[in-house]
């Protein structure tokens, strides 16, 4: 059995679920805060899982859980909150003895300070964490466009075609979530040293909307054709869905201006093979597709 345990927030979703498979494949202990452990069980059958009940309202269970761990992957979704949350279960990692923290970010932080709503409230949670005294490692991943929006935001057979502002042959980056679980995986299980502080922005895959609709058209053999429309008929598509406040549609209707155009190299280069490409993913899940 590998010397690291890890504990992990954030394990059952996408990104989570492939960091947590990985670790596991590789006979690394986890131990996982969740709300349903029954949900984890259906996800990871494996003697090295751990799971410790509790929920974002009472942070305590992590305090004392988190102790003879050696790593943390650390996820949040909600963002209510969202600063303090990852600011105190940092503060409990690392007063645990915790060796490194591998943060879920986003590349938004890279437009700028409170350039969006987004991108501030990750960048504060970056900060509040890299200015704990006497920290250990701290890694941050920056993941672009998920290209799990498919499966869901956009809807592509629901809507029957691909709506969205960007220009049709503007190139786009995107990220597989299986790439990012894995990255935050590697580093998990390497040398602290090696990645000391990074900061790795994840950009897998770089289409143009017009390319996107070719492939949706090509897997599912339905005609998929991409519209662009405003950023205003955007945002009021995106309200009416009832999942994002005002100003997170606002940061959805904005254009990364070219910060997101170029493939990272550093995903080659840890995983020893080439990011997953978005036909692949979609491929891979097109009966997820709506």
């Amino acid at each position: 059995m590998s010397a690291e345990k890890v504990f992990v927030i954030g394990g059952t979703g996408f990104v989570g679920a492939k960091a947590v498979n990985d670790l596991l494949d590789n006979k690394i202990p986890v131990t996982l805060f969740a709300r349903n452990p029954d949900k984890v069980a259906s996800l990871f059958s494996n003697d090295l899982v751990n799971v410790i009940q509790g929920d974002f309202k009472d942070l305590s269970p992590i305090k004392d859980g988190i102790k003879g761990h050696t790593r943390l992957f650390l996820l949040v979704s909600d963002f209510y909150d969202f600063v303090n949350i990852k600011k105190t279960i940092a503060t409990y990692a690392y007063e645990a003895g915790i060796k490194q923290i591998v943060d879920i970010s986003s590349l938004v932080v890279n437009l700028g300070w409170r350039s969006t709503s987004i991108g501030s409230i990750h960048y504060y949670a970056e900060k509040a964490i890299y200015d704990i005294p006497n920290r250990g490692h701290f890694v941050t991943l920056r993941p672009g466009r998920f290209m799990s929006n498919h499966l869901g935001m956009m809807s592509p057979l629901a809507n029957k075609g691909l709506y969205d502002n960007g220009a049709p042959n503007s190139p786009q980056g995107w990220i597989s979530t299986n790439d990012i679980g894995a990255v935050a995986a590697v580093v998990l299980r390497e040398d602290v040293n090696k990645h000391s502080d990074a900061v790795y922005s994840l950009i897998g895959d770089v289409v143009t909307s017009n390319e996107r609709a070719a492939v949706l058209a090509r897997i599912t053999g339905h005609d998929i054709k991409y519209t662009q429309i405003s950023q205003v008929q955007k945002y009021h598509k995106l309200m009416e869905s009832g999942h994002f406040p005002h100003v997170f549609a606002l940061d959805l209707v904005t254009d990364l201006d070219g910060h997101d155009d170029k493939i990272s190299p550093v995903i080659e280069i840890l995983l020893g093979r080439k990011p997953e490409t978005v036909e692949e993913f979609l491929t891979a899940n097109k009966n997820n597709l709506n």
